[in-house]
């Protein structure tokens, strides 16, 4: 099952993909939790593309890693880290 989000900010869209994480000494048992990859893409172009910059963040729901991911990705594209991203063909 593809477990993906998107959701526009500001002229960019952001694009999480939760994937479940399984504790490796328990082989066999249930997803205990998720991690999520974001994506920023301006247009048709990757901005940046990374998972959240701490040691093995994992959270207890699909929809929890979305959400902080996407928090995060906003957070990145307010602060202007990417304000000079601009796809040829458009004028910033």
């Amino acid at each position: 099952m593809e477990n993906t989000a998107s959701k526009s900010w500001k002229g960019f869209t952001i694009e999480t993909r939760a994937f479940p994480v399984w504790h490796c000494a328990l082989p066999g048992s249930v997803p205990d939790s998720y991690m999520a990859l974001v994506r920023i893409r301006r247009g048709e172009h990757v901005i940046a593309k990374w998972h959240l910059p701490r040691y093995a963040q994992h959270w207890a729901s699909a929809d929890e890693a979305h959400r902080q991911t996407t928090e995060y990705a906003i957070r990145a594209i307010n602060s202007g880290c990417f304000a000079g991203t601009v796809p040829p063909g458009l004028v910033a």
